[in-house]
C-alpha cells in the first residue's frame, strides 16, 4: 500500500517548498519524457542538465525549450551524457531497453549517488498498450544491477510527459515511488514534493517497481480510448507537511 512519505514528503498543494540546490542530471533527456521533466524541475528552481549520446543533440533539446519558455529564467545546460551523470541527482529517461546499457556506461560517475529511473518497458500491438518484463523484473532494478554502488529509486512513471512539459499550467498527479535504500526516496521525494499539486508516496521496496512499470500501459490504453491524458490521484491519504531539504552527501 503506497503511504506518504514517512511522515516528510508528501504536503499539501497549497504549501510552498524551498528547493535544495542540487544539479539534477537527466540521461537520455532529448526525449519527450526527459525534456518535459527536465523544464518542469528547472521552473521550480533546480538547475537540469539534459544529457545525451549526442551533445549537440542535448544543445538543440535545451535551445528549443529556452526558445518555448523565454519568459522564464530557467537554468537548463546540455551536455553529454557524463556531463548529466556529474550532477548531484541523476535521472534514467532513455528507452526502457538502453537504460542498462547507459548506466553502464557512466557507472564510476554514478557510484553513491541517488539515481532515479522512470523508464517503462511497454510496446504496443495494434491499439493495445502492453507491458514488458525486462531482466530482473523492472527497468529499475536492472539500472540497480547495473551499478550496485547508486541507490537506484522508481519514480514519475505516471506523468504525462506533454502536461509535465507544459509549464503553463499546473500539472495534478501523484508520484510512486520505491526504492531498496531510504536516502532514495527521501531524495527523490524531496524533489517531487519541490512542484506545486504533485505528491510523492513511498511504495516500497524497489520490487514494487514491477507493476508500478506495468501499470503504465493501463494509462496509455485509457488515454488512447478515452482520447485523454490521465495521471495517478490517489484518495485516503492524508497531507503531511514537507521537510527540510534532504542533505545529499548524508548516509
Amino acid at each position: 500500500m503506497a503511504r506518504p512519505c514517512a511522515g516528510r514528503f508528501a504536503r499539501s498543494a497549497s504549501r510552498p517548498h524551498r528547493v535544495s540546490p542540487v544539479k539534477i542530471g537527466i540521461l537520455g533527456g532529448t526525449g519527450p519524457a526527459g525534456s518535459a521533466l527536465a523544464a518542469r524541475l528547472a521552473s521550480v528552481g533546480y538547475e537540469t542538465i539534459i544529457g545525451s549520446r549526442s551533445k549537440y543533440r542535448a544543445m538543440e533539446t535545451v535551445d528549443k525549450l529556452l526558445a518555448e519558455w523565454s519568459g522564464r529564467d530557467l537554468h537548463i545546460v546540455a551536455g553529454d551524457n557524463a556531463s548529466a551523470a556529474a550532477a548531484d541527482v541523476v535521472v534514467i529517461a532513455t528507452p526502457w531497453d538502453g537504460a542498462y546499457g547507459t548506466a553502464t556506461s557512466v557507472a564510476d560517475a554514478l557510484s553513491g549517488k541517488v539515481v532515479i529511473c522512470m523508464a517503462n518497458a511497454l510496446t504496443r500491438i495494434g491499439k493495445e498498450f502492453q507491458p514488458l518484463v525486462p531482466p530482473r523484473g523492472s527497468v529499475a532494478a536492472s539500472v540497480q544491477a547495473a551499478v550496485p554502488a547508486c541507490q537506484v529509486a522508481a519514480g514519475f512513471h505516471h506523468v504525462p510527459a506533454k502536461e509535465l512539459g507544459d509549464l503553463d499550467h499546473p500539472i495534478e498527479s501523484d508520484v510512486l515511488i520505491c526504492s531498496d535504500f531510504p536516502r532514495a526516496t527521501e531524495v527523490t521525494s524531496e524533489i517531487v514534493a519541490s512542484v506545486p499539486n504533485m505528491r510523492p508516496l513511498d511504495a516500497g521496496g524497489l520490487s514494487q517497481a514491477t507493476p508500478i512499470e506495468s501499470f503504465t500501459a493501463v494509462l496509455l490504453q485509457l488515454n488512447m480510448h478515452y482520447k485523454t491524458r490521465v495521471a495517478v490521484k490517489f484518495t485516503g491519504i492524508p497531507e503531511v507537511t514537507a521537510p527540510e531539504p534532504v542533505d545529499l552527501d548524508g548516509e
